[in-house]
């Protein structure tokens, strides 16, 4: 189930989205805020799927909040709610990557597409970059015997090095480097027990430049020595 935040000083209309998306569209969990301060807050608690926030509020505004956010998430949607006479205001916002902005009174036809719209767009976007980090996979399986940088798979695939590192905690909640060596150590003990390779040769078919360190790294991962693993599974 989507999660919604909704940051909005009027009890009234935040209660009413609350209603409106729960209920009536059907779907969704709200999180109200009543408050730019009290949202901040509940954002570092649990990041929504989508934030729907009043442009004016007593307190913190809705700018302010936003670019809080941000400084978080530059990702997460945001849909701002504005009345006619804020629409300069509203026009401001949109340097903050707004998702989309209302106007106030709340059209429930408008406002359930426009959340339909962007939960659609996100799952087109999660399927591209899911096709995108399967051909990174495939990259690394390709050349584990190789050294692999990030920057040599951000050249392959066109994207950006820091952006490929979060794909890896985003898709297998790893890092880049965690990854590499639990990889590294799956080719290791495969060679080891179905080859009579030497463990240097392994080690080099396994992407380490130095036995020794091939040793080190495969001692304190696996708990034994390449030697002992091997003995164990009877090579």
């Amino acid at each position: 189930m989507k999660e919604i935040l909704v940051v909005e000083d009027e009890a009234i209309i935040r209660q009413g989205l609350k209603v409106l998306l729960e209920q009536v569209i059907g779907g969704y969990q709200v999180t109200e805020a009543k408050s730019g301060e009290e949202g901040i807050a509940l954002f570092h608690q649990r990041i929504p799927h989508l934030i729907i926030t009043d442009i004016r509020m007593g307190g913190m505004n809705g700018l302010t909040f936003i670019s809080k956010v941000r400084q978080v998430s530059e990702s997460i949607p945001v849909i701002i709610l504005s009345g006619h006479s804020d629409f300069e205001y509203a026009r401001t916002a949109m340097r903050y990557s707004i998702t989309d902005y209302l106007l106030k009174p709340i059209n429930r036809v408008e406002l359930s597409e426009t959340i339909s719209n962007i939960f659609k767009e996100e799952e087109k976007e999660k399927a591209v970059t899911s096709v995108q980090f399967q051909k990174i996979l495939k990259y690394i399986d390709d050349h584990l015997s190789h050294e692999i940088t990030l920057k040599h798979i951000a050249d392959y695939v066109y994207l950006n090095p820091q952006y490929i590192g979060q794909l890896f905690k985003t898709e297998l909640n790893q890092t880049y480097t965690e990854y590499i060596t639990a990889e590294r150590l799956k080719r290791a003990k495969q060679l080891l027990k179905s080859t009579s390779l030497k463990v240097y040769e392994v080690a080099q078919l396994s992407g380490y430049k130095s036995p020794k360190h091939f040793m080190t790294v495969f001692k304190q991962e696996v708990g034994k020595t390449p030697v002992q693993y091997r003995k164990s599974h009877n090579i």
